[in-house]
């Protein structure tokens, strides 16, 4: 009679790490894969020919990685996908050098692939801003597609959102790379969500798994994706990439929405008007002065009782018109409501994002945390 190991219940899963001047972020990335203790783990780590102390950190790690490479390269879609050529996984997933996985998350996700009937899962994503002690700043739970649609239904809504579900905690089958190939080389900010929309028109839509928390995306001003600036131009391809497929109504609605986004003048004026000079115009004085001032003014109202809070904070008003528990997951309950399911994290705090800190940092956090306990105790 064969005797089962429990390696050979587990598919070989592929995780690919790339990486471009992250040494002070990278650790904590591969720490929180290998501290995972997946037992059929294939682990590489792709940078771009870093110049600070990431090749260093690696070399510490490189007897538990499959291999690693420190190259120039065409950019972090093309990493990734030099990565998955280079592995043979059943599964694959991609965790960049500055965000982190939650203890358990591989185990939970591919237990849901192997029992679920799809070729891909989402699951839910926390949001946290570096920084001692660091700041939880959202909470994202994947949505489906339907969910982040308006009045008038339909597919058009998927590219002009666009739909997608938190990257780090998600994972593919091989096959399905085979199918609808690699990651798009020619886009480098938006060019997971290109993917997960490639999947969604050819009927591919994820196992999603909104209360299992699989990872923590870092948010610091050195991330690329900090602020829209540059994804924008990439987002908006995907209405020429994708128009192909929708319907003579979808068509005609996204000409319509293009133009006017919603029924609202509240919301033209948002999509038409204020996004584009943010964005585009204010883009740098937001980072610098606008967001932190606004947070801080944020971050003072939470001093004052609730009951003597003015309602001004969109973390306020979303917090209360957030849907029942029971409520269906596919549908919207109001304009405040994310179209791709981010929440405020007073909402739900989600597991302890600071799992993987190392020691001091982590000491440090809880040392802050009881001091602000006994100053609002006195």
């Amino acid at each position: 009679m064969p005797t089962y190991t429990r390696r050979a219940l587990h598919p070989k899963l592929t995780v690919i790490t790339p990486s471009f001047n992250q040494g002070k972020f990278i650790e904590r990335t591969i720490r929180s894969v290998l501290d995972q203790g997946y037992p059929n783990l294939e682990y590489v780590v792709v940078d771009g020919g870093s110049t600070d102390e990431s090749v260093e950190v690696i070399r510490r790690y490189e007897d538990r990685l499959a291999w690693w490479v420190s190259e120039p390269d065409g950019g972090q879609s093309d990493a990734i996908n030099k990565g998955i050529d280079g592995t043979s996984g059943d599964v694959v997933a991609y965790l960049n050098s500055d965000d982190y996985l939650l203890p358990g998350a591989l185990e939970t996700a591919v237990r849901a692939l192997e029992n679920g009937g799809r070729n891909w899962i989402a699951g839910g994503a926390l949001d946290v801003e570096e920084g001692d002690p660091p700041k939880r700043l959202r909470v994202w739970r994947p949505k489906p597609p339907s969910f982040c649609e308006g009045r008038t239904r339909g597919r058009h809504w998927w590219l002009l959102v666009p739909w997608h579900v938190p990257q780090p905690s998600c994972l593919w089958r091989r096959d399905l790379f085979e199918r609808f190939g690699r990651f798009r080389t020619d886009m480098h900010y938006a060019f997971d969500a290109e993917f997960m929309l490639r999947l969604a028109f050819a009927g591919e839509l994820p196992e999603l798994l909104p209360n299992d928390f699989l990872s923590v995306r870092s948010v610091h001003p050195e991330q690329k994706t900090y602020e829209m600036t540059h994804s924008w131009p990439e987002i908006h391809r995907f209405t020429d990439l994708y128009r192909g497929q929708l319907t003579r109504r979808e068509r005609i609605h996204l000409r319509f929405a293009r133009v006017f986004r919603a029924a609202t003048p509240v919301a033209w004026v948002r999509w038409r008007v204020m996004q584009p000079l943010i964005h585009h115009v204010l883009g740098p004085i937001k980072r610098r002065l606008i967001t932190p001032a606004l947070t801080w003014a944020g971050d003072m109202l939470e001093h004052l009782p609730e009951r003597w809070r003015p309602p001004i904070r969109t973390r306020d008003r979303l917090a209360k018109r957030l849907p029942a528990a029971d409520d269906d997951p596919a549908a919207r309950h109001g304009p405040l409501l994310s179209p791709i399911g981010l929440e405020p994290v007073v909402n739900d705090p989600g597991p302890d994002p600071e799992a993987h800190l190392p020691p001091h940092q982590a000491n440090a956090t809880r040392l802050a945390e009881l001091k602000e306990d006994a100053r609002a105790a006195t």
